[in-house]
């Protein structure tokens, strides 16, 4: 199974997450170990979970807004966060 980083979907894009790793991340900022992750595990974005790209900005391709397990909250994170999140692409990429 190959894993992406979020950074890498387009919009409509889903995938289910299968792991965390702050080792991609983009730029290296002034957390401790595990708080980038810890922040992401209490938004709701953990092992398993669907996520559907909603939204992706213009300049920079940030933010990122994500919907989690279609829910009808939307959450949104810099590509420096969203490069840590590695998903496995569902069947249904690029149906709208």
């Amino acid at each position: 199974m190959k894993l992406v980083n979020l950074t890498e979907l387009k919009q409509h894009d889903v995938g289910i997450v299968r792991r965390l790793d702050e080792s991609c991340l983009l730029n290296k900022i002034r957390l401790s170990a595990g708080e980038v992750e810890s922040r992401l595990l209490d938004m709701g974005i953990i092992e398993g979970a669907q996520v559907t790209v909603m939204h992706i900005g213009r300049w920079g391709r940030e933010p990122i807004a994500i919907r989690i397990n279609n829910s009808s909250s939307l959450i949104a994170l810099r590509k420096n966060e969203a490069a840590i999140i590695l998903l496995e692409m569902t069947q249904n990429n690029g149906s709208k």
